[in-house]
C-alpha cells in the first residue's frame, strides 16, 4: 500500500511539473515570448511573426485575431 502512495506522489508531481505553462520557463511575462535568437518580443506588431490584424495567441502558439 506504502508503494501506491508514493507511485501516485511521484506521478502527481510529474504531471504538475509537465503542465505548466509557457511563463515558467520563457521567463518574458504577460503578452511578450521568445523569440528564436532568445530575446523576449512582444506577442503583437511586427516582431510577433503574425501578419498585420493577428498576434500570437497565448497558451495556443499560433496567430490568433486581434478582437
Amino acid at each position: 500500500m506504502r508503494k501506491l502512495i508514493e507511485m501516485i506522489s511521484v506521478s502527481a508531481l510529474l504531471a504538475a511539473s509537465l503542465s505548466t505553462s509557457a511563463l515558467a520557463w520563457d521567463n518574458c511575462g504577460h503578452g511578450r515570448h521568445r523569440n528564436a535568437n532568445g530575446v523576449c518580443v512582444s506577442n503583437y506588431g511586427r516582431n510577433s511573426g503574425c501578419p498585420y490584424g493577428y498576434h500570437l495567441g497565448w497558451n495556443v502558439h499560433r496567430c490568433v485575431p486581434n478582437r
